[in-house]
């Protein structure tokens, strides 16, 4: 009996210290798993925390559309990142609102975060105008519209409309591109520079459909000149302009205004003027204004051109793609530059005493000149195919001491250049050019090139099939992935 007894309590004693053992490592396991799973949560809650406070700081977001709508130009970054001043940007809305509106508002309020990405002396905040009247307040001389920018530098700001993030079409008030960068690197620009740079339009010698200067006038002002328009007729160039514009006019210039302009430009013998002519191929013969150009070793060619081989065109046997030619004033880039309805020029002398003719631009060899007046049955001449100048720099040089002094004139063939629908065209590069020539002619510090950007709808090039599979893995292959891996764990955790 005893020995019974004994067996009976040495195996009720191991059974207990069984027991004993299993709740002791259900309790570690239990343990260290709630330790894991506080642990785990607190990792995700700091990585959390951590990629915030990154996204905000660094820009790390990936844009995947062709032409980069999200991202800023290069030329825009390594300028805010070279800032010393502060730039306190207030977008006049809330942030849903503004982003919220539509993909390109979207695509704005994107862009405009990536300023404070880039430099520390940016900071972008949102303001609701209808709630915080204190705002509106400090700017009584402004009226101030719900999802306006604000852009201030110390004393000195600047407001930027819808119209100036967007090339709008004002006849069916669509938006063609994108020009929040231009807008907003313009105004940083103008706001941190203490010298920039005049360019006054000058008016009064007719209108016609390719007169319409207002894109090129944007493009300059998105990229930190300052802009403005006068009466040449009536009003006199102002004694701070640095350069003047002339855009395709239809009447021509009175003999007066000739003598002024060619005195302008001469500058009592200082130099330091520039100016840009476009020409068209509509326009009428203007003797006194291709006097003056002549003056400068510059002639147009009466008519228009043609390109009689197709590859050198882009949609019409008028619209003409242009060759570089080798300079010091722009260099060559990789897209083509377009001209449509473009005259010819001719180059009159390339040294004259110190004047100095250099060609920038020039058609390929199979281009022709359409004559004014032919008749329906006029067919092009072999003989008549070569390379036309379409762009020439007129320069007149002289030195005081040894400093060199020069004022230029640049003539273009094709107004329509200029016109949005190509300066917006990624694979065109007819803004950059113009910008880049003026910056170079007028010494533009820390100049840089911005155009709009046209936003489309992205794909992302897959197939309809591979399109199916990846929708069915993300439907009901993850989901299953996901249950199998939680049972598992379930079974395991609960044979411990």
């Amino acid at each position: 009996m005893n020995n019974e007894k004994k067996v009976k309590e040495r195996k009720e004693k191991k059974e207990k210290s069984v027991k004993s053992l299993n709740r002791s490592r259900r309790l570690r396991h239990g343990t260290m798993a709630t330790v894991l799973s506080v642990c785990f949560v607190a990792a995700v809650v700091l990585v959390n925390v951590i990629a915030s406070i990154v996204v905000e700081r660094f820009p790390i977001s990936l844009d995947l559309t062709s032409n980069k709508i999200f991202e800023l130009s290069q030329e825009s970054i390594d300028y805010v990142e070279s800032l010393d001043q502060d730039i306190e940007v207030y977008v006049l809305a809330t942030e849903e609102d503004f982003s919220g509106s539509n993909r390109y508002y979207n695509q704005a309020n994107t862009v405009i975060n990536k300023y404070a990405q880039y430099s520390d002396h940016i900071h972008v905040s949102y303001v609701d105008i209808y709630t915080d009247v204190d705002f509106a307040a400090n700017y009584p001389n402004e009226t101030l519209t719900y999802g306006n920018i604000l852009l201030q530098c110390g004393e000195r700001y600047q407001i930027l409309t819808a119209y100036d993030l967007f090339d709008v079409d004002e006849q069916y008030g669509t938006i063609q591109s994108s020009t929040t960068e231009q807008a907003m690197t313009s105004a940083i620009m103008s706001l941190t520079d203490s010298n920039p740079i005049s360019v006054v339009f000058l008016t009064g010698f007719g209108d016609n459909n390719r007169t319409d200067s207002s894109n090129l006038e944007s493009i300059l002002t998105n990229n930190g000149y300052l802009v403005s328009e006068i009466n040449f007729l009536s009003e006199e160039i102002p004694e701070d302009a640095d350069a003047v514009v002339l855009c395709s006019p239809t009447s021509d210039l009175t003999s007066d205004l000739a003598d002024t302009l060619a005195q302008w430009l001469e500058n009592e013998g200082q130099f330091g003027r520039t100016m840009l002519y476009f020409a068209d191929g509509s326009q009428p013969s203007l003797p006194v204004l291709e006097s003056v150009l002549s003056e400068w070793g510059i002639g147009v060619e009466p008519g228009y051109l043609i390109e009689t081989d197709a590859t050198h065109v882009y949609s019409s046997y008028t619209y003409l793609l242009a060759q570089y030619e080798e300079n010091d004033y722009v260099d060559s880039a990789s897209q083509p530059i377009l001209l449509p309805n473009t005259r010819a020029l001719s180059v009159l002398w390339e040294n004259n005493s110190n004047r100095y003719t250099h060609v920038l631009l020039s058609t390929y060899d199979s281009a022709v000149v359409h004559p004014e007046n032919a008749g329906e049955d006029w067919q092009p001449a072999d003989e008549d195919m070569q390379s036309y100048p379409v762009a020439v720099l007129g320069q007149r040089l002289t030195y005081d001491g040894t400093t060199p002094l020069n004022s230029y004139l640049a003539v273009f063939g094709s107004m329509d250049m200029t016109n949005s629908a190509f300066t917006s065209m990624s694979a065109l590069n007819n803004g950059e050019y113009v910008v880049e020539l003026l910056n170079t002619l007028t010494g533009k510090e820390e100049g840089i090139t911005i155009v709009g950007k046209e936003i489309g709808t992205e794909t992302l090039g897959i197939s309809e099939s591979q399109a199916s599979i990846i929708g069915g893995f993300f439907q009901f292959g993850l989901p299953v992935i996901v249950v199998v891996i939680g049972v598992t764990v379930w079974i395991r955790r609960r044979n411990m």
